[in-house]
């Protein structure tokens, strides 16, 4: 079983905590800033002000994240990967999955590249047991 990292200043983990704690009080500027300029979400959304609009329109009203548990974290080089599991509430149903996010280093900063879920369904029957490797066991297709 992986250690649960503590979040400490400039790591990845406190990244991945960070992002969350800021969409949850609707600091979607935060959230936005926190991806890497080369990720597909800054393809999907290329102006900050649209992102911004969006997150407060559609996103906050709809969905919440109840809780983002830092399970693992492991650094190489510039590269980083943070498993998470997460809560979630979405138009009032709540959802279970973990996450496992890749983060390159961009200005000497940590920035969200890409990502990967595990559905609840795909989740081990003890959660917290969630490691890189049963990522690893996924379909690639379901990276995002």
């Amino acid at each position: 079983m992986e250690a649960i990292i503590t979040h400490t200043e400039g790591t990845p983990a406190k990244l991945v905590a960070d992002r969350s704690q800021a969409f949850n009080r609707g600091d979607f500027g935060f959230v936005y800033d926190s991806y890497h300029s080369e990720s597909n979400f800054r393809r999907q959304f290329p102006s900050r002000g649209e992102y911004l609009r969006y997150g407060r329109l559609q996103l906050a009203p709809e969905y919440q994240i109840v809780s983002c548990e830092i399970l693992a974290e492991k650094i190489t080089g510039d590269e980083a990967q943070v498993v998470c599991l997460m809560e979630i509430r979405s138009r009032g149903i709540v959802q279970h999955y973990a996450e496992l996010a890749w983060l390159h280093r961009e200005c000497n900063k940590w920035r969200y590249h890409h990502g990967q879920k595990m559905t609840e369904d795909e989740l081990p029957d003890i959660r917290h047991h969630v490691t890189f490797t049963d990522f690893a066991k996924l379909d690639p297709s379901s990276i995002y």
